[in-house]
């Protein structure tokens, strides 16, 4: 194939790429072809040497596969953003500067092109090719496939302000009404258990619906501690639960030392 047949082809190829959006397959096969003929023309523009047509394309697929990078970081340098339109635009622009050295080159030098060229894209692009027919019908098959139902689930999270919480949390005299997510998938809807605990202390306890397929938000009233202590919040719902640490009120100081009330003992 003639350098200017084959700059033509690679810039068709690139063009079909830039307005080939929604044909995923149509895309891969023509990057591939694409990605072929800018390997050759690197080689034509480093080497111009005729050489074994195994050497040849192993060589043509490194070059080729090597623009997608070279590309993509230049892109990146010039602050361009890296899409698949892009990255089309600048492998032409990469052919262009490529195909005026290789035609400079044979200018100077008269030295014909390679014709077994054809012959060497026809023997990668083929299996190439067939290749991604049989993956993609292995995968169409899987997919009418019948498949277990996933595990349903229910989940529970802190939300709103204790979503953040990244430390022992202080709670006032009053207590603390904390916020949380409730969502289920995959199963029917159910009434659980919804328990506080602080420490080994369970503080309160109702039944709440759990609706199918849903996300809703709760709010639970979490007294405070009976003293400044580390103590561990746990807040459940059925065999679900989510976990805080908390601490309560100063103690009040006395006489220089700190009272823990009647009956506790420090921290």
């Amino acid at each position: 194939m003639t350098t200017p047949r084959l700059i033509a082809a690679v810039l068709a190829a690139l063009t079909l790429l830039v307005f080939s959006n929604g044909l995923p397959w149509v895309f891969v096969a023509v990057c591939l072809a694409a990605l072929a003929g800018i390997g050759e023309l690197w080689l034509r523009a480093l080497s111009g040497e005729v050489m074994p047509p195994v050497t040849r394309i192993g060589l043509a697929a490194a070059s080729g596969l090597v623009s997608l990078p070279f590309v993509a970081i230049t892109l990146h340098a010039l602050g361009i953003l890296i899409r698949a339109r892009s990255i089309a635009i600048g492998l032409a622009v990469l052919v262009g500067v490529l195909g005026a050295v290789v035609l400079l080159r044979e200018r100077r030098s008269g030295s014909p092109a390679d014709p077994r060229l054809p012959r060497m894209i026809g023997a990668v692009a083929i299996p190439g090719l067939l290749t991604l027919v049989v993956g993609f019908l292995a995968l169409s098959a899987y997919g009418r496939l019948p498949h277990p139902p996933q595990p349903g689930y229910t989940s529970l999270a802190l939300a709103g302000w204790a979503a953040d919480i990244n430390q022992p949390v202080a709670i006032g005299a009053r207590g603390v009404h904390v916020p949380l997510r409730v969502s289920s998938a995959g199963r029917p809807g159910a009434t659980e258990p919804l328990r506080v605990r602080v420490g080994p202390r369970l503080v309160s306890g109702r039944p709440m619906a759990v609706a199918a397929d849903a996300t809703r938000s709760v709010e639970v009233f979490v007294p405070a501690p009976p003293d400044h202590c580390l103590h561990r919040i746990e807040i459940s719902l059925g065999a679900t639960s989510t976990v805080f640490y908390g601490r309560g009120p100063v103690a009040r100081v006395s006489t220089g030392r700190v009272s823990t009330g009647p009956g506790q003992t420090g921290c």
